[in-house]
């Protein structure tokens, strides 16, 4: 069949003058190339094959950015629920009223989830774009899992380097702390008392 192909070819190549054309055999291995008037016959994948593989990549290497990012995510996510019980600690030590308490806690809370949400956003956007890019390379996907890493270090810190969560969360349990454990000082007695023993 393949001799027949050439023969064919090989007479239609004197009529028409052909610059370069890619023919797929029949046969799933063999690719008729032709290049001028020269005929040469390689073995290789056929083409669906060799997309597949493509696509089998293209899904790995998203999967592979997409854990990176949402394991990120669920480290901001725990650093959140950390900062939310450090504050809802200080209830118990409260010298405010339970509504007063529970207000200064609830704004520390929406503080530190205002805070957060910038650097989740980031990571989902990078997971997004990376998953709709139409050509991808373990070379982008190094820049993609470089800049999710970057969203964590700036979040939670590295080496002994606090991130800017744990800092606001800091901030946010010593304003807390300043609103709701206050101690009442009694009245001195001073000239006010002096005045109500005369009278």
């Amino acid at each position: 069949m393949i001799t027949t192909i050439v023969t064919f070819l090989t007479e239609k190549i004197v009529a028409v003058i052909i610059t370069t054309v890619v023919v797929v055999a029949a046969v799933p291995t063999l690719i008729v190339a032709l290049h001028g008037n020269t005929i040469t016959i390689t073995t290789g994948p056929v083409a669906s094959a060799s997309r597949t593989h493509g696509d089998d990549e293209h899904a790995r290497l998203v999967l592979e950015v997409k854990t990176a990012g949402d394991n990120v995510v669920l480290k901001i996510n725990n650093e959140e629920a950390s900062c939310d019980s450090q504050i809802a600690q200080l209830a118990a030590v409260s010298k405010l009223s339970g509504t007063a308490t529970q207000a200064a806690i609830e704004k520390g809370k929406g503080e530190f989830h205002n805070s957060e949400l910038p650097l989740l956003n980031e990571v989902k956007a990078d997971e997004d774009e990376f998953e709709h890019l139409t050509t991808v390379t373990s070379e982008t996907e190094q820049t993609f899992l470089v800049r999710i890493s970057t969203v964590q270090v700036t979040a939670l810190g590295e080496d002994g380097h606090s991130g800017t969560l744990v800092t606001v969360c800091q901030t946010i349990i010593i304003e807390i702390r300043t609103i709701v454990i206050t101690v009442v000082q009694p009245p001195s007695g001073g000239e006010g008392d002096d005045t109500k023993k005369a009278a």
